[in-house]
């Protein structure tokens, strides 16, 4: 079996509880991460994260700074993601995002991996959206 293509991976609100959140479980997971860009607001712009033992300085959010990227995770409040999120998607780049600003979009797939994430395959925005944490603990259990 062939390792996963490392990915070039952003989290847009990396400073919330949220993002730090994500970097835990992709670092658990030993998600492959080539690259690793943290994007905040102007006030945590320069501020200092640690993942997988190696500091990374969070930027602030910009388009400019999210291209070239594989994956974006979205951790920001519903109004940084409607300003980032879509144009990042036009660049090219996959957008996961976990605030509810896309959820109830009928041209993007809400997924939870467990039970629907095939449905990630194909988002024609390559948006996906998250359903809110209590929802996915009970879909989950539901689909089993």
């Amino acid at each position: 079996m062939t390792e996963p293509k490392a990915l070039k991976v952003g989290i847009l609100g990396a400073t919330g509880a949220v993002g730090e959140q994500m970097m835990i479980v992709l670092a658990e997971r030993n998600f492959p991460v080539a690259e690793l860009r943290l994007f905040g607001s102007s006030r945590s712009a320069g501020s200092k994260l640690a993942f997988k033992g190696k500091e990374y300085e969070v930027e602030e959010a910009s388009l400019e700074r999210m291209k070239g990227l594989d994956l974006l995770l979205g951790a920001a409040d519903n109004d940084v993601a409607k300003k980032f999120l879509p144009d990042a998607a036009k660049l090219g780049v996959t957008v996961v995002d976990n605030s509810s600003a896309f959820r109830m979009e009928p041209d993007v797939p809400l997924v939870v991996p467990e039970v629907n994430g095939r449905d990630a395959l194909d988002a024609p925005r390559r948006i996906i959206a998250n359903p809110n944490c209590t929802t996915i603990q009970m879909v989950v259990a539901l689909q089993a």
